[in-house]
């Protein structure tokens, strides 16, 4: 995450795939940058797929935390 934003290579990727019928949920790890309107621009790139809320997790963030996040995804 740079200010926000997905890196590049992350842009990339979704440029070059095919997310139809698929669920994606953005997710990153970061010491001080949030999603921001990562999760957003990417959905417009993409332009296909379902594209849910994502969520940052910092380098503190404990296994269970993690565990806990997926276990309240609503899919």
């Amino acid at each position: 995450m740079w200010w926000g934003i997905a890196a590049w290579p992350v842009n990339s990727f979704v440029e070059n795939n095919d997310f139809t019928g698929k669920t994606v949920i953005p997710f990153c790890t970061s010491s001080s940058s949030g999603l921001g309107e990562s999760g957003d621009l990417l959905e417009e790139i993409a332009g296909s797929g379902n594209w849910l809320e994502g969520e940052r997790f910092t380098s503190s963030t404990s296994e269970s935390e993690v565990e806990n996040w997926i276990s309240g995804l609503d899919l």
